[in-house]
């Protein structure tokens, strides 16, 4: 059992895993899962957006690089436009050097897009989305409308701070939940309506502090009551105050850290070990997968065939080695932003093109080299010589080096999943990005714990304010769209910052690691995510169907 260069745990690589390393010719990383896939997520900013002014026009913009990165940012229009050339920035490659070295030079003369936000409406603030309309501060979520800081999360609608949430309404501090409407402080649930602070239950109307429920209506801590008797405790239960709300969510921590639980979220799955898989075959050791086969050691796969070690792959890719944020691509490898491609290596952006090694920002490309264009011959001889050269210097079959990453650790979303103070990121090789200390947009900063207690008793010139979260003491600010919301649903307004209240829904997820487990009602060899230490009931998938259901 090899130890990792990085951290030195011990991890097993397995023969299927071995033999996945032959079929992509190359040899194993000698990295862990955790921090191959580190390394992999330094490179995705999804969630710190910065303003800054094009490159290309002078006008203001929204992107993830911050004013004094030293990259040249084009505005979405100009950047997949036809005013300039990403093959006039082309270099020869030189047998002298460390081919990264000459990857570096190329980032820092090329173009780059602002951010992913394509076809929104109204949806400035969003990054690594499509198709949303009048949205605020969504990060990789998509045909939203209307909502408010948004992870991951699909065709929602009016809906404030939810995560990996899809096709739900009304709904505030959510995770995991489908279908649902009018529901707060929902978990692990689908198809319920107008519920309060439950986890693992489905088809269920007006519950409160309930987990582990189906087809239920009118319960409280799991107890049924007549319908009259449900409002009236439902009156005294949500009044709307900030104090009372934090009781709540302590209450309902506590019953959801001793449910029943079933060992994997999994659905329409087949011979698949991991978290959160739908409809899926022969995913070993994935997380957050969907509509995928053969795929082995990724975090957030969908539409995928064939994907080994990568994170964050979208639709339509196939035979795929460690790849980062790409949608569309074949036989790609190595390589970070890649849209409707094939036949890429360590190309950094690239979207509609083929054949390339080592490009940066090229749309529309085939047979080019640091963006330098070749004959198909000439292409393939000069791979041939660039890989022995990067064999002979260490670097092929790594992925891109970590000082490649546009953004420092903190700023990426491998801090999101694998959180590292500054010290430790540094000692682990990657960058670190200080951010320069911004002025308050408003003359009256106030602390979180003096805001009112009562979204009624808060006055309108909070929308002027900057308040400071009483967790990190960053500065954030109520939207006029969003404090109409508190009003709407009653909800008192947040002390914390809305990445602070991210990081507080993904505490009730468990983390991408594996343990062996045994079912404890019937004792079935289990592999799941919640280690032994956990204080949830275990179940296999048919003791827990026989019980919550």
């Amino acid at each position: 059992m090899p130890n990792c260069k990085t951290c030195t745990t011990g991890f097993e690589i397995t023969d299927e895993e071995n033999r996945l390393y032959q079929k992509f010719g190359v040899e194993p990383t000698g990295l862990c899962f955790d921090c191959d896939q580190k390394t992999r997520l330094c490179f995705r900013n999804e969630r710190v957006l910065y303003q800054r002014k094009c490159d290309s026009t002078g006008e203001k913009i929204v992107t993830i690089y911050a004013p004094d990165k030293p990259y040249k940012i084009y505005k979405s229009d100009v950047w997949y436009g036809d005013s300039w050339d990403e093959l006039s920035y082309g270099q020869d490659f030189d047998p002298n050097r460390p081919f990264f070295d000459q990857l570096k030079e190329l980032q820092l003369k090329v173009p780059r897009p602002p951010s992913v936000n394509v076809n929104s409406q109204n949806s400035e603030y969003c990054n690594m989305c499509v198709y949303n309309k009048n949205s605020y501060l969504v990060f990789g979520g998509d045909y939203n409308e209307d909502v408010l800081y948004g992870t991951l999360c699909m065709k929602n609608k009016n809906s404030l701070d939810i995560d990996i949430s899809n096709n739900c309404e009304l709904c505030y501090m959510i995770g995991d939940v489908i279908g649902s409407y009018g529901c707060h402080f929902a978990f692990d649930s689908k198809n319920c309506k107008n519920c309060y602070y439950i986890s693992d239950c489905s088809n269920c109307n007006e519950c409160i502090l309930c987990v582990n429920l189906s087809n239920k209506s009118y319960c409280i801590e799991n107890k049924q009551y007549s319908k009259e008797e449900y409002f009236e405790k439902k009156k005294e239960i949500i009044n709307g105050s900030y104090k009372n709300q934090q009781e709540l969510f302590e209450k309902f921590r506590e019953m959801h850290s001793n449910r029943i639980v079933k060992f994997s979220h999994q659905i329409n799955c087949q011979n698949c070990t991991g978290d959160y898989i739908k409809n899926s075959k022969n995913c070993i050791n994935c997380f957050d997968a969907g509509k995928s086969e053969d795929c082995r050691n990724c975090i957030l796969i969908y539409g995928a065939k064939d994907v080994f070690n990568s994170s964050f792959v979208g639709h339509g890719n196939e035979l795929c080695y460690s790849e980062t944020s790409t949608i569309g691509s074949i036989s790609c490898m190595f390589s970070y932003f890649v849209f409707d491609s094939s036949n890429l290596l360590y190309c950094d952006i690239a979207v509609n093109s083929n054949d390339c090694f080592g490009c940066v920002g090229v749309n529309r490309k085939k047979y080019c080299i640091l963006n330098k264009q070749y004959s198909p011959e000439e292409y393939e001889q000069l791979k041939s010589e660039i890989i022995k050269h990067m064999k002979k210097t260490g670097e092929w079959g790594q992925y891109l080096r970590k000082d490649l990453s546009c953004f420092g650790y903190n700023e990426s979303t491998a801090q999101k999943y694998y959180p590292l103070e500054k010290d430790q990121a540094i000692k682990e090789g990657f960058t670190w990005y200080d951010t320069p200390e911004q002025p308050p947009e408003s003359d009256k900063v106030i602390p979180a714990e003096r805001l009112p207690d009562n979204i009624n008793d808060t006055p309108d010139d909070i929308l002027n304010w900057a308040i400071k979260c009483e967790k990190s003491g960053r500065l954030y600010k109520i939207i006029p769209k969003e404090l109409q919301f508190y009003r709407n649903n009653n909800i008192p307004i947040p002390h914390l910052h809305s990445d602070e209240r991210h990081y507080l829904r993904r505490e009730l997820r468990n983390k991408n690691r594996l343990y062996n487990r045994n079912c404890q009602k019937c004792g079935e060899n289990l592999v799941s995510t919640y280690s032994e230490n956990r204080p949830e009931k275990i179940y296999c998938e048919e003791c827990y169907l026989k019980t919550v259901y």
